[in-house]
């Protein structure tokens, strides 16, 4: 989001730890992906690090598909309240497609961060 905002690639931030349960997503874009993200990318949408867990778990729970949080990222997105005020009410959208994938998760690890959160 910070490079789309500024209109050139960034890197990471100074001294962020790069702490979140999406470690799928900590990585930063790369020369062959920014000007796709750049020319094509209309919004970017972020979400805290508990929407992510929500999301992940309701997909666990309801769906009985065991997602990665990095997948969980995009339910949370399609969940969260500045998608649904943005998009479906002002574009009239009302199917969403989100990929799930589920190949990097550590389930107890990540099972333990939901109940740390109350979750």
């Amino acid at each position: 989001k910070r490079s789309k905002e500024a209109g050139h690639l960034l890197g990471h931030e100074k001294g962020n730890p790069l702490n979140s349960v999406a470690d799928g997503l900590k990585t930063t874009l790369g020369l062959n992906t920014w000007p796709v993200v750049r020319d094509l990318v209309d919004d970017i949408i972020t979400v805290s690090e508990d929407e992510i867990l929500r999301a992940t778990k309701l997909v666990w729970e309801r769906l009985k598909i065991c997602i990665e949080p990095s997948a969980g990222v995009g339910v949370a997105v399609a969940l969260g309240k500045e998608f649904n005020e943005k998009y479906k009410t002002e574009d009239h959208i009302n199917n969403v497609g989100i990929i799930l994938c589920g190949g990097n998760v550590d389930i107890l690890k990540v099972s333990k961060m939901m109940e740390e959160k109350g979750l």
